[in-house]
């Protein structure tokens, strides 16, 4: 579904991401993973069409070319970046916000029944209804952002998900929920690709692979997981 062909990143003349080459296959479950500051974030931001980056190589979607591609029409396409620090934004509120990007991505919609909607799924998520007035993100803790981010992508309904440290600064209640939630996308066909420092979701990935210092160095399955929650990222891995 994606693949990236010797994809280097650059931001002010540094290389941030190496020449890296990868594969995510269609319904699959991908964990991204490597320890602090190796580029995985980096690498989301990349696949998005992230305007301060300079990126070389070829990013396909669907066998489709989406290097020269802005950030709008690779989420017409069916790519969604759920964001690690999601920013908050005054005077927006979370309803239009969702809305507007629904609209852009589906089309029109009728305002009350998509309201409807937007609330049963909020309080599903043990989100109250008064968040869908409130400005987007704007005092809300890191669990609030984190099932935000959760409802616009079971709204949205992208064709890949590329989740940034979704099981970060959560309780144990919402990462039961946000693991629920993302069995039951995968399931309906979503793919998901997360990134991840120890897989604490309770999903079963179908491929891993490491990144560090902007380079794969390893690539694997379930053990890998394992591995890595033993010994952790400075034990060789290969």
């Amino acid at each position: 579904m994606l693949k990236l062909n010797h994809i280097t990143i650059k931001k002010d003349d540094k290389n941030l991401i190496n020449d890296i080459s990868l594969n995510i296959q269609k319904g699959h479950i991908h964990y991204l993973m490597g320890p602090n500051g190796s580029g995985k974030s980096t690498l989301a931001l990349g696949i998005m069409g992230y305007p301060d980056y300079s990126v070389e190589g070829d990013i396909l979607f669907e066998n489709q070319s989406i290097q020269d591609m802005s950030p709008d029409k690779r989420a017409r396409l069916g790519l969604f970046l759920s964001m690690q620090y999601p920013p908050s934004i005054r005077g927006v509120t979370i309803l239009s916000l969702i809305k507007n990007a629904y609209q852009a991505i589906h089309g029109v919609v009728n305002v009350l029944e998509f309201r409807n909607l937007v609330l049963t799924e909020a309080k599903r998520l043990g989100l109250d209804e008064s968040i869908l007035t409130r400005g987007v993100n704007e005092g809300f803790s890191g669990g609030e952002r984190k099932r935000l981010e959760l409802l616009q992508l079971i709204l949205l309904k992208p064709k890949l998900a590329i989740l940034d440290e979704p099981d970060s600064g959560v309780d144990i209640d919402a990462l039961k929920i946000m693991s629920q939630e993302l069995e039951h996308l995968s399931q309906q066909g979503m793919t998901l690709c997360i990134i991840t420092h120890h897989g604490q979701l309770h999903l079963k990935p179908n491929a891993i692979t490491v990144i560090n210092q902007g380079v794969i160095v390893a690539e694997g399955g379930e053990e890998l997981l394992q591995q890595i929650q033993q010994k952790g990222f400075q034990e060789p891995i290969l």
